[in-house]
């Protein structure tokens, strides 16, 4: 039960039983929870408390509001490694899920607000990912123009990124520097996206390094967490 006497809100008591219930099994996914008005009777508090509690879950992506329906409990979230230097294929290959990529963008010359990695000029393209048909995974690239001369012109979309610039290009990944930050997306990347304007998703800048030939590939990637855990593995220095 919930102790009106701990410093711990009463929402947040609630939320974490809710919670444990979802962990222990006794609220399935996709079931509905008990109403607001169940969930206020049972537990002495009153409904905005529980809307409260409910509300955290929501944005957690633990739960899921439907519109004249009532709130579910949500499948738990799949792990991907997808933000360590292994790449997008790799990482969805080591997953075993039913995953896709489609090329939004093929590669084409930008320059000026539309370069984005502190290039004078640079190649970009854009790639979205879906997972058992629902997006997740939206790859915005910029490639130096200056290194990478002519890429618009050998790019195969059948064939990895990485192993192009490998084999074209002779250079291979070596470390990257990446920054993470919500954001909630504005109304033509939520359609991308299939999400709402109030879903946050996970936006991750990534700047890939070529041995002592720094920062050569610039990356803007939006990630759907609310479904899927998007991890990275790191490592000590030998």
């Amino acid at each position: 039960m919930l102790n009106s006497a701990s410093p711990v809100p009463l929402y947040q008591q609630l939320a974490e039983l809710l919670r444990r219930s979802m962990e222990a099994g006794e609220l399935a996914e996709r079931e509905k929870i008990p109403s607001e008005h169940t969930l206020a009777e049972t537990y002495g508090i009153g409904r905005p408390t529980v809307r409260q509690a409910t509300d955290m879950l929501v944005r957690e992506g633990i739960l899921e509001r439907r519109r004249g329906s009532g709130t579910y409990v949500m499948p738990k979230a799949k792990h991907i490694d997808l933000l360590s230097l292994g790449g997008t294929g790799q990482a969805l290959q080591a997953s075993d899920l039913a995953a896709d990529s489609e090329w939004l963008l093929l590669p084409h010359l930008v320059t000026g607000d539309d370069c984005k990695g502190g290039f004078a000029a640079a190649y970009q393209l854009q790639r979205l990912t879906r997972i058992d048909s629902e997006p997740v995974l939206l790859e915005t690239f910029y490639l130096d123009a200056e290194v990478f001369n002519d890429f618009d012109q050998i790019f195969n979309p059948q064939l990895s990124l990485s192993g192009q610039v490998k084999q074209q290009y002779f250079y291979a990944v070596t470390s990257a520097e990446q920054s993470f930050h919500v954001l909630f997306p504005n109304r033509r990347l939520a359609t991308l996206m299939q999400a709402n304007t109030k879903l946050p998703l996970l936006h991750v800048a990534r700047k890939l390094h070529f041995g002592k030939q720094t920062g050569l590939i610039y990356c803007d990637i939006v990630c759907r967490t609310d479904r899927f855990n998007f991890s990275q593995n790191i490592y000590t220095t030998p």
